[in-house]
């Protein structure tokens, strides 16, 4: 299935342009601190979903509260592609299973142990891609994700005006 994120990058790039803009940085000059922004996202992500809790009998958190911690993984892995001008467009399977816990942990670990390849442009179009899959594997569609990352991308916004 081919995703057209034009909209989301879009976005994205003006909120990375006020963000540079206000704190006189550029993205290349930030880029490590963008990837331990994006490795700290993904972590909040995976303690929210709890795939790999095995010591508790709690469940995963909301699902609109996992879906917030997502979409703040999709604007960092959207400003780490943009500063390396990688295009919008996505390939993901189309048969995508909703995962068990352990297969959840194993792909949260695939994310994790793959962080390294965010350096490359290929690199980070796979661990996009790789990070759009693991939205549909907690049973998030494309609607889902579209529209929560535009309602947390105004907040972003919001945010940087109250000097967050």
């Amino acid at each position: 299935m081919k995703l057209n994120l034009k909209d989301i990058f879009e976005s994205q790039t003006i909120l990375d342009k006020a963000i540079q803009n206000k704190h006189n940085v550029d993205y290349i000059r930030v880029y490590d601190e963008l990837k331990l922004a994006l490795f700290v996202e993904l972590g909040e992500l995976a303690n929210e979903v709890r795939c790999f809790k095995f010591w508790s009998v709690k469940g995963p958190s909301d699902k609109a509260i996992i879906l917030e911690e997502y979409v703040d993984g999709i604007h960092f892995i959207c400003s780490l592609s943009i500063a390396k001008n990688i295009d919008y467009d996505f390939f993901i399977p189309d048969d995508i299973h909703l995962l068990n816990k352990k297969d959840l942990t194993v792909h949260f670990n695939k994310l994790f142990s793959h962080m390294t390849s965010l350096n490359d442009p290929n690199g980070i179009k796979e661990w996009f891609k790789d990070y759009l899959v693991l939205g549909y594997h907690l049973g998030f569609t494309y609607d889902d994700i579209y529209k929560a990352y535009f309602e947390k991308n105004q907040i972003n916004f919001k945010r940087q005006e109250e000097n967050y």
